[in-house]
């Protein structure tokens, strides 16, 4: 285990870092903006929900994590983890990384030159979020496929016949 690897751990398990979540599965990040709005959405009557559509380049990949350290990177780039928990190869998860100027000045990835113009902000309206939720458990797309541990097995149960 190395840095990268306990940073990885640790955005999967809540802890803030200087990582943020993207996944290659579209699904999965509908799943994702629905069921961090789902309650919110309907307890503060939110307007939408939103997935963010990152059109990556090459070069934005260009980061080797073997030889660079995650608090010595200079400016925001994505790297794939290696897969230390299941759970990051059932999300297809990839991170974004920001550099500590970016964390400092807390710019919102829109607002990096290098990323803004390949930003798509999706919004699903509120009123379609149950639907949303319903039909990706359709499609297999749910908190155990998603977190596939007890956790989401019990977090599954709970929505799928309690709400």
């Amino acid at each position: 285990m190395d840095d990268w690897d306990f940073l990885t751990l640790g955005q999967h398990f809540g802890r803030p870092t200087r990582l943020l979540d993207w996944s290659n599965n579209a699904l999965t990040a509908l799943w994702f903006a629905t069921a961090d709005n789902y309650a919110k959405i309907e307890e503060q009557d939110a307007a939408y929900a939103v997935v963010w559509i990152l059109m990556a380049e090459a070069d934005d990949f260009s980061l080797n994590i073997a030889e660079v350290a995650p608090f010595k990177v200079k400016e925001t780039k994505i790297f794939r983890p290696r897969i230390i928990k299941q759970r990051i190869n059932n999300q297809s998860g990839v991170f974004s990384i920001h550099s500590s100027a970016e964390l400092s000045e807390m710019r919102f990835m829109n607002e990096i030159d290098s990323f803004a113009q390949k930003l798509i902000k999706v919004k699903f309206p509120a009123k379609v979020v149950r639907e949303i939720r319903t039909d990706l458990d359709t499609l297999g797309v749910n908190a155990f496929t998603i977190f596939p541990e007890l956790e989401g097995l019990c977090n599954y149960l709970q929505w799928r016949y309690f709400e």
